[in-house]
């Protein structure tokens, strides 16, 4: 299962899985460049592991756009991650 959003100019995908029954694991890639796993976090709903996904993206870019030299730098976020 993915969900997919935009963050500050940075495409997240975001990919859940069941890995048993009622423990969920979450993946994410940044602008397809980067990619970014939390396994074994076991989360006892979908829900739940996607909501930990998405914060966890939403901090890392906030984190990673602020290591940025200028605006002007067009280089992908998930470089500097």
């Amino acid at each position: 299962m993915s969900e997919s959003f935009f963050y500050q100019q940075c495409h997240v995908v975001v990919t859940l899985a069941e890995v048993t029954f009622g423990s969920w694991e979450w993946s994410y890639a940044l602008d397809t460049h980067a990619s970014f796993s939390r396994p074994d976090a076991g989360f006892q709903t979908r829900e739940l592991a996607l909501a930990d996904a998405i914060r966890s993206a939403k901090s890392r870019i906030a984190r990673t756009s602020r290591l940025r030299i200028s605006p002007a730098d067009n280089a992908p976020l998930a470089i500097a991650a």
